[in-house]
């Protein structure tokens, strides 16, 4: 069976001879793995469509669950984004994290826009590459079924305070007079992240950091990347609270993830 979707390639990695082996996520067949004839070869007219981060349409072979790619046209292969090391190091995260939360029959159309939005973003480079992928991390997390709720303290009800805790594992906020009550059974993370109590994993948030959470998993699609952290501190405290979330539900890290932590400062 021939068929024709859009997609976007989030892994691409070698095959047989000049043949290579592709992850595209597409909105309505989930992720799948196609397999690319002769793609490194010079004369290949599917080179062009077999670069990881290039968006376009596929002209796809299948049989007996197998894919084959026969043919398409790029849409956008965003190629701004290797424009710097860093941006290559986020957005190859965001196509690993994709991966990870999205499978084969999937329903992905939610998540394949926020893939798109947030490398669109990434290439114009006009907002913080941290706020980006904090973004992207929460967002797909939430359309992948993870969602926290942050709406209030989980007993108090204070919907913002000065200083407030997110729960990693137990996906609630608390603010902090309650944290400090109840937190004795818990391990509580700083912004050094330093082992300091047992049990949960526990973020703290300034009341900005708390707001920003908020609004990224509570906005409407259109708007999640409408606002800024102007405090570098605050943005590299909501960045380590979203790798921690993500690495903590996952029960993983991801070599991408690390790659980006140890050049985003050079």
């Amino acid at each position: 069976m021939l068929f024709a979707t859009d997609g976007i390639v989030t892994k691409v990695s070698d095959a047989n001879g000049s043949d290579k082996f592709l992850n595209i996520i597409t909105p309505n067949r989930g992720r799948i793995g196609v397999l690319v004839k002769g793609s490194r070869s010079p004369e290949s007219k599917t080179a062009s469509l077999s670069q990881l981060f290039t968006y376009g349409n596929f002209e796809i072979y299948e049989k007996n669950g197998m894919y084959w790619l026969r043919g398409g046209m790029v849409i956008n292969p965003f190629y701004n984004l290797s424009e710097d090391i860093v941006r290559i190091a986020a957005a190859t995260y965001m196509c690993e994290l994709a991966n990870e939360l999205t499978d084969e029959s999937d329903e992905c159309e939610d998540i394949l826009r926020l893939l798109l939005n947030s490398l669109y973003l990434l290439g114009r480079g006009d907002k913080k590459i941290p706020l980006i992928k904090t973004v992207f991390e929460m967002r797909a997390m939430a359309l992948s079924g993870y969602t926290p709720d942050v709406s209030a303290c989980r007993y108090c009800h204070e919907m913002i305070a000065d200083e407030m805790y997110l729960d990693i594992l137990g996906g609630r906020i608390m603010c902090a007079e309650c944290f400090n009550d109840r937190g004795a059974q818990m391990k509580k993370i700083k912004n050094d992240f330093d082992d300091i109590r047992e049990a949960s994993v526990i973020c703290r948030m300034t009341s900005s950091v708390a707001v920003a959470l908020k609004f990224i998993l509570g906005s409407p699609s259109e708007k999640i990347f409408s606002f800024d952290i102007k405090d570098e501190d605050e943005l590299a405290m909501l960045s380590k609270l979203s790798e921690t979330y993500v690495t903590s539900h996952l029960g993983r890290s991801f070599d991408s993830l690390e790659f980006y932590n140890a050049v985003k400062n050079c």
